[in-house]
C-alpha cells in the first residue's frame, strides 16, 4: 500500500468549509465589535442601491466573496493533487505496471519549489497591481490608513486569494503535464475499447471544474458595479484555462491513440492490398468475404475518436461553463430576498 502523505489524509471538502467558516465568522464578530452593522441601514431599510457602489455595504460583500474563495482555492488545490495521484493508480492494468511501479508514478505528481515561487511571485505582482485596476481607483489603496475594516479584508485577503490561484493553476499544469507524459507509457491500445482510458479525461474534467469553481466564486462580484470588464478579462482567462486543462491530461493519449489508429489501418491497408492481388490473379482459394470484412473493419477502426471523449465529456463542460453564470444570479436573487425578508 502506497504511504499517505499529508495531502492525501486532508479531505478538500472540509478544509474549504473550515477556512471559509472560519474567515466568515471572524469578519462577522469583527462586524459586531466595531458595530459596523449599523451602516448598513438607511432609516431601517437595507440600502441596496445608494451604497452599492461606493459605500460599506459594497465593501462588506466583497469581504465575503474573498472569505468564500479563499477557503476554496487551498480545497481545490488539494483535490487536484489527490485525484491526479488516484487517476496514477486506476491506470495500473493499462500502464502494465506493478503496484509498487504505479505508486512510485503517482508519487512523482508534485510540485516544485522553484515552480511554487514563482507562481507565487506572479500572484503577489497582479494583486497589488488589483486596487488600480478597479474603479474607482483609491487615491492611496495601499496606506492603510484609508482603510475602512472591510476594505482591511481585500487588501490583506485580495494577494492571498491571488496567489492561491495561480498555484492552483501551477497545479494543474504541472500535473496535467505529467500525466500527458505518463500515457506514452500505455501498451497496444484497444481501439475499440477506449474506456480503459477515461481516468485521465475524468482527471481533465476535475481539473477543469476547480478553475470554473474559483471563477464562479469570483462572479458574485458582479452584483456590484465597476467590476464588469475585470471579470470579463478574469473570466476569458479562466475559460481559456479550463479549456487547456481539460486538454493537457489526454493530449499524450490523443498522440498514442493516434499511433495506434495509424498502425491497425496501415496493417489492414496491406492485408486489403494482399486480397485484391490474389483476387486478381483470380487465385480460386481467395475468399471475397474476407475482403468485404477487412473493409468494413478498417472503416470501423477509422471512425474510431482519436480524442478519449464522449458527448457526456462536452455535456459536462458545457455545464460547467454555465456555472458562473449561475453563481451570479443566485447572488442576485440573494440580495434580494435578504432586503425583503430581513430589511
Amino acid at each position: 500500500m502506497m504511504r499517505r502523505t499529508l495531502i492525501d489524509r486532508i479531505s478538500p471538502l472540509w478544509l474549504g468549509i473550515g477556512i471559509s467558516g472560519s474567515l466568515v465568522l471572524i469578519l462577522v464578530l469583527v462586524e459586531t465589535a466595531l458595530g459596523r452593522w449599523g451602516i448598513f441601514l438607511v432609516e431601517g431599510e437595507f440600502d441596496v442601491f445608494a451604497r452599492v457602489s461606493s459605500g460599506e455595504l459594497r465593501d462588506f460583500r466583497l469581504a465575503l466573496v474573498h472569505c468564500l474563495v479563499i477557503g476554496y482555492l487551498p480545497a481545490a488545490f488539494v483535490l487536484v493533487l489527490q485525484r491526479s495521484r488516484q487517476t496514477v493508480l486506476s491506470l495500473q492494468e493499462v500502464l502494465n505496471c506493478t503496484q509498487e511501479e504505479c505508486e512510485a508514478l503517482a508519487a512523482s505528481l508534485r510540485l516544485s519549489r522553484p515552480g511554487f515561487i514563482i507562481f507565487g511571485l506572479c500572484g503577489v505582482l497582479l494583486a497589488i497591481a488589483g486596487p488600480y485596476l478597479v474603479p474607482p481607483v483609491p487615491d492611496s489603496p495601499w496606506n492603510p490608513s484609508t482603510w475602512s475594516p472591510e476594505v482591511f479584508w481585500h487588501r490583506i485577503g485580495g494577494p492571498v486569494a491571488t496567489v492561491w490561484t495561480w498555484w492552483l493553476g501551477y497545479a494543474v499544469i504541472s500535473v496535467s503535464l505529467r500525466m500527458s507524459r505518463i500515457a506514452t507509457r500505455l501498451q497496444r491500445i484497444d481501439l475499440l475499447d477506449l474506456s480503459p482510458l477515461l481516468p485521465f479525461t475524468q482527471l481533465g474534467l476535475t481539473n477543469a471544474l476547480m478553475l470554473v469553481g474559483s471563477l464562479s466564486i469570483w462572479s458574485l462580484m458582479l452584483v456590484e458595479t465597476g467590476f464588469g470588464m475585470t471579470m470579463i478579462v478574469a473570466g476569458t482567462a479562466t475559460l481559456i484555462s479550463t479549456t487547456i486543462a481539460l486538454w493537457l491530461p489526454v493530449r499524450g493519449v490523443h498522440k498514442r491513440i493516434c499511433q495506434s489508429k495509424q498502425q491497425e489501418l496501415s496493417e489492414l491497408n496491406r492485408q486489403i492490398s494482399r486480397r485484391r492481388s490474389l483476387l486478381k490473379s483470380e487465385d480460386i482459394s481467395v475468399n471475397g468475404g474476407e475482403m468485404a470484412d477487412l473493409i468494413t473493419y478498417r472503416g470501423l477502426v477509422d471512425s474510431v475518436s482519436e480524442w478519449p471523449f464522449t458527448s457526456s465529456t462536452y455535456a459536462r463542460v458545457f455545464l460547467y461553463a454555465l456555472m458562473p453564470v449561475a453563481a451570479w444570479g443566485v447572488g442576485i436573487i440573494a440580495e434580494e430576498v435578504v432586503a425583503r425578508v430581513y430589511f
